[in-house]
Formats: structure tokens, sequence, C-alpha cells
């Protein structure tokens, strides 16, 4: 939608806003996902929802988990394993390895944004903020929430990350308070889910 943005290089947004696109989008589609699933539509819902929800203790994880590292350059491998695994205590304290290499703070070796991204995980955490509040948005009055997403859709890289999520009516998702505000309701939207 932003291919008429008259310099080429607003056409695509930064990093940072980039997946808010193609994260809202998953939720935008639900109404049709009886056409991909059928009668499973709602397991599919459930899952995506709850997958969402639990990806944003992890991302947070990652990216301190970066900030560590590259702070601490002379840190030890097992310097950087001990302080992954504090970290999954802090932002996923329920976190239960049936791994011994896993349960030594290992986990991130799985992570490849760790060695060929650094630092964007937590654009997908900030994304995936701003896509659950088109979803309740959504939900509350479909038509508008539209019209706010293809104006985001059309700005394209034309504005900062502040000043996009200005256009697409979103709020900030680094305010301290917007994960208390969305994710109760988005617990109890994930109960009524009916599977």
């Amino acid at each position: 939608m932003s291919q008429y943005q008259l310099l080429p290089e607003y056409i695509w947004p930064t990093y940072d806003a980039a997946e808010i696109h193609s994260m809202s989008m998953e939720f935008l589609t639900w109404p049709w996902m009886e056409l991909f699933f059928g009668k499973n539509a709602n397991k599919f819902k459930y899952s995506a929802l709850k997958g969402a929800l639990t990806f944003i203790p992890y991302g947070v994880t990652i990216d301190h988990f970066q900030h560590y590292v590259y702070e601490n350059p002379n840190a030890t491998p097992a310097e950087r394993r001990k302080k992954y695994h504090e970290l999954e205590l802090m932002y996923k304290p329920d976190i239960d390895y049936d791994n011994d290499f896993y349960n030594s703070g290992a986990f991130w070796f799985s992570q490849g944004h760790v060695f060929w991204a650094p630092f964007y995980y937590i654009d997908y955490t900030l994304a995936q903020v701003c896509a659950f509040q088109y979803l309740l948005k959504y939900l509350d009055n479909k038509e508008e929430t539209l019209k706010e997403y293809i104006t985001l859709c059309k700005a394209g890289g034309s504005k900062s990350f502040f000043d996009l999520i200005e256009v697409g009516k979103l709020k900030n998702p680094m305010n301290t308070n917007i994960l208390e505000e969305i994710v109760p309701k988005l617990e109890e939207l994930l109960k009524n889910i009916e599977v």
C-alpha cells in the first residue's frame, strides 16, 4: 500500500515498524480462518494468540541478553550462559527444561537472530504489542480499525517509528502501562475462545 510514496526510500518502513503490519494482519484475518482451518479455526486462533502472548517474555529475554553480551564483551561462555539463565528465570519464571544443556542457560544458541540480526528481537516484541492493540480495537470496531491499519500501511517508511504508531492510532508499546492495560483483555479473550 505504500508503493505510491514519492521517495523509494519511503516505501518500506524501518525495521522497528516493519513487523507491525504482518503481525497485525495475522489477527485482522481471523474472520476468514474458517476458510483455511474449517472446524479447527478456533484452535488456530487460540494457538496464535497464546503463542503471541508467550513470545513477549521470550523476546524481551533475548534483547536483554544481547545488551549484556555487548556491554560485557569479555564475558566467558560460562558467564553468558549463567546470565541467560538468570534472565530466563526473571522473565519466564515458569520455564522448566527437561534438558541439562538448556537448563545451563544455553537456549539462546537456538536463536539465530542473536548471531545474524542482533537487537532485532525487541522490534518483534514492540510490533507484537502494536498488533495486540489492533486485535482488541478490531474486535470493538472492525471498520475503523481497518482504516487505521491501512493508513499505517500507506505511510510506509515515510515517518519514524513513533510517528508511524501515531498515524496508525496506536499507543506507544514502550509505555510502562501498556501491557497492564491490554494483557488482561487478551487473557479474557483467550479464555473465551472455544476450542
